[in-house]
Formats: structure tokens, sequence, C-alpha cells
């Protein structure tokens, strides 16, 4: 089970990024926004987008594509976004969560065997801590959400929750 959640991270990275994602990280600027929110305290000037909320064919696992936009003139490293909470091992932005329509249950991206956030971070070959000015950089998290739940929302750490992101 955990090799094919690994292998549909992989795939998934792979499908939004496109052509040459190994050398850099994704630009955002020609992703479709679904859902959008402002940073709050010292996030105040970026602003957070939900691109894609995409379920799996099974039901079980929930794909969601996001990024952060810097509008600013200097270059911005989103490091807070790791979840020092759980013991995911390496550079992750595993506190990225997603919580249900009617807000009874948070979830947190799916860590695999090796304590690997199935997230932005290790696994990805096209990460990047660091958003340059006039740029949207593209991430991505997932996680195991019920079949039931047709839409979330998305808390991205420093910024206002992004609610009601259908799911497809």
């Amino acid at each position: 089970m955990i090799g094919i959640i690994t292998v549909s991270s992989a795939l998934l990275v792979l499908t939004y990024a496109g052509p040459g994602a190994a050398a850099i990280a994704p630009n955002a600027t020609d992703l479709d926004s679904i859902g959008s929110a402002n940073g709050i305290d010292s996030q105040s000037e970026l602003t957070a987008n939900v691109h894609h909320a995409e379920r799996n064919d099974a039901g079980n696992l929930l794909s969601v594509t996001w990024s952060i936009e810097n509008p600013t003139t200097d270059p911005v490293v989103v490091t807070w976004l790791a979840d020092r909470t759980y013991t995911y091992s390496g550079p992750y932005f595993s506190a990225v969560t997603a919580l249900s329509s009617d807000g009874s249950t948070r979830f947190h991206p799916i860590m695999d065997g090796s304590g690997e956030c199935l997230c932005s971070g290790n696994t990805s070959s096209n990460f990047s801590e660091r958003v340059e000015p006039g740029e949207s950089m593209a991430y991505w998290s997932m996680f195991s959400v019920p079949s039931g739940v047709e839409s979330v929302s998305i808390e991205i750490p420093g910024f206002e929750p992004i609610e009601d992101v259908p799911i497809s």
C-alpha cells in the first residue's frame, strides 16, 4: 500500500509539474485558482491559492495542488510551513491541513512507513523553499479523506483558511 501511495505521489508531482520538473520548482502562474486566501501577520503581502483538489479512483486519497504567490520585491523563504507536531522526517510542508466542510475532522498529510510526508518536500524533485519576487510557486499535499467528504477547507499556516474547496 505504501509503495502505491509513493508511486501515486511521484506521478502526481510529475503530472502537475510538466517537463523539466526535476530541474526547477513548478511556477503556478499558468494554473487556475479554485480558492485563495490572504496572508496574515508577517505573510500579509503573500497570497495562497488552491489549484486542484482531486480524489483518486478508489475514493480514499485526496491530492491538493496549492501555491504561494509573492507579489513583493523581495524573495520569501517559506520554511514556516513545516509541522513539528508529527514526526515527519526531513523538510516538508507538512503543516498544510484539510478540514472537513462541517469542521469536525482535520486531515494531516499522509505519512509513509519511512516517516516521509506525502507532500512537497524531500520526496519532490521540484521542491523550493524560496519564492522569488513576482513568482507563484506550486506545491502539493496528499490526504486520506473519506469518500463522503465533498469539499474541504485548506489551512496553510500564515494564511486565512481557503474555505469550501470542491473535491473533484
